[in-house]
């Protein structure tokens, strides 16, 4: 992993497709992450949104979008008092096998608030979540 990324990886007992799909459809995201997905586009430039109808927690764009391989998108933190450049975001969705690799990285080099929001653990425990999701039925629970 890069200097200055956070991220994190695992291996998740499902079918590839579902795996893409919990990264790729706006719909999944609330099941297993930080915020629901309001938006999540298919294409270079297109915009990604998480959050809520009424306020918007973090945004950015796809920037590249390769089946079988991953995606990239980038990330940005709105309305906490801070503003800093959208980071990327670079997923690596891999048949493995019987399983399939996840591996998150985030480049937060140049971004340090937004770094210190998600924290070392923060893809971590999302990544937990949607591991354990897709291979029980039920998300775990947020660790405290």
């Amino acid at each position: 992993m890069l200097d200055g990324a956070l991220g994190s990886v695992a291996y998740i007992e499902a079918p590839y497709a579902e795996v893409w799909a919990s990264f790729t459809q706006a719909e999944r995201y609330a099941a297993w992450h930080s915020s629901p997905c309001l938006a999540f586009g298919d294409a270079p430039g297109a915009p990604v949104v998480w959050g809520t109808p009424e306020r918007t927690v973090y945004r950015g764009e796809v920037v590249e979008v390769q089946p079988g391989q991953g995606l990239i998108h980038t990330f940005q933190f709105v309305g906490f008092g801070f503003e800093e450049p959208p980071t990327p975001v670079r997923i690596e969705i891999q048949q493995a096998g019987p399983v399939v690799l996840v591996r998150v990285e985030h480049d937060c080099r140049g971004a340090p608030q937004t770094a210190a929001m998600i924290t070392s653990v923060g893809w971590a425990k999302s990544i937990s979540r949607l591991k354990t999701l897709l291979e029980t039925g039920e998300a775990m629970p947020w660790p405290e």
